[in-house]
């Protein structure tokens, strides 16, 4: 996880600096991973229940150290972006492999350690990465970019080959494998996101972006007449899990999104460091949660953390990044750990295992949106200031269509 970590802020704090990379080759570079990871997550839990977690980590870890390479070997925008999406894939398979083996621990304190782990190795990895791509860059060595997580993922590789080969953990978790529903998503969700980029002619992105939501909305229709479907999608009505889940997407994006934005302009390791420093104030956030979840109503907290979220933004534009980054920092750490804690806290527990499936790929969307919404208005304004007040606003009209919620939400 601090692998992943990494990797999800190394390339968004650096994607100017890559020569290979041009116009929106940038953010489909970053945002191919995502979408992978969004459109794959579930896939790779059912393949997990099928061939066994340690398996599925292993072949995971991999596959990602394989693509991870890639781009050292190749040098266009486009194979660089095709490497980016099976890394994607790859991480899917290690993300929902680990959270078979956390979810499958007898014990509640061990589960509650492993999640905790989770959370803060993938959080300290993500401090990490800026900082690790500002000194590659700058010392000219762009190709340990790229050869340092392929070495690392092939030492987890043969960690996870040798320990947990045999590990079966005897869940009743699905092993039916969708493939027509995970086509589905990947394309719609590509689609999608194509119209949110920068590159090519508006009407081309208005017709990416129409015909995603089609495929999508043909998406969502056959999970809804799927006795097993990959997503629940019955679970998104606003007034049951959808603010949960929108709290995740929007909180997600805030994060990616602002690590891209504010990398934009940095050139030096004391520059990008509020960006790093990001990371950890998100650490702080989910630990926050956990001291005010008792005083304040399940919906209060939701849009207090996203208000926070914004206003941090607000004072990126027109104060600076040190405060800026502890202001988002805190207010996306209190919004991701709401919306898991009330998402899974608010059903029973035989329906746990696919409200996670709903958040991890909440959480991935939300990842993909981030880069590609802030990358998106940033190219249309060319201001750092403009981007992060326009997305200020958007995110305040999440906030007030919290306040439609009618349901009964619990940690």
């Amino acid at each position: 996880m601090f692998l992943g970590g990494v990797d999800s802020t190394l390339f968004n704090s650096i994607a100017y600096d890559l020569p290979v990379l041009t116009d929106s080759w940038r953010l489909w570079f970053i945002d191919g991973y995502t979408i992978a990871l969004a459109s794959c997550v579930v896939l790779g839990s059912r393949l997990g229940a099928r061939m066994g977690p340690g398996v599925t980590l292993s072949i995971g870890l991999l596959v990602f150290a394989i693509a991870s390479a890639g781009p050292a070997l190749l040098d266009s925008p486009a194979a660089w972006t095709a490497t980016r999406f099976v890394q994607g894939f790859g991480y899917a398979l290690i993300v929902s492999s680990v959270a078979s083996v956390i979810g499958g621990l007898p014990n509640t304190a061990e589960r509650t350690l492993g999640y905790t782990l989770w959370i803060t190795t993938y959080s300290v990895g993500a401090g990490v990465g800026p900082l690790l791509g500002r000194v590659l860059v700058d010392i000219d060595a762009h190709a340990l970019l790229f050869w340092s997580p392929a070495a690392v993922a092939l030492v987890c590789c043969a960690l996870a080959t040798l320990k947990l080969r045999d590990m079966h953990l005897g869940q009743a978790a699905s092993a039916k494998i969708d493939v027509a529903s995970s086509a589905l998503a990947f394309v719609g969700f590509g689609l999608f996101v194509a119209g949110l980029q920068s590159h090519g002619a508006a009407l081309g992105r208005v017709l990416a972006t129409t015909l995603g939501c089609v495929v999508l909305a043909a998406f969502c229709m056959r999970q809804l007449r799927s006795r097993d479907p990959l997503i629940d999608v019955r679970m998104l009505p606003f007034s049951r899990l959808g603010a949960c889940s929108l709290a995740l997407v929007v909180g997600s994006a805030c994060y990616t999104g602002s690590v891209f934005l504010f990398s934009t302009t940095a050139d030096s390791i004391l520059s990008v460091l509020p960006v790093s420093v990001l990371a950890l104030w998100v650490s702080l956030g989910s630990y926050a949660f956990h001291k005010v979840q008792s005083r304040f109503s399940p919906v209060h907290v939701l849009q207090v953390s996203l208000v926070t979220c914004a206003v941090g933004l607000v004072v990126a534009a027109f104060v600076g990044l040190w405060p800026a980054s502890f202001l988002i920092g805190l207010g996306v750490g209190v919004s991701m750990a709401s919306g898991d804690a009330y998402l899974l806290g608010s059903l029973p527990p035989r329906d746990v295992a696919r409200a996670a499936a709903l958040q991890e790929t909440s959480l991935a969307v939300g990842a993909a949106l981030g880069v590609a919404g802030f990358g998106g208005v940033f190219a249309a304004t060319g201001s750092v200031t403009g981007t992060a007040v326009l997305t200020a606003g958007l995110v305040g009209v999440v906030v007030w269509a919290l306040r439609y919620h009618r349901g009964v939400l619990t940690a």
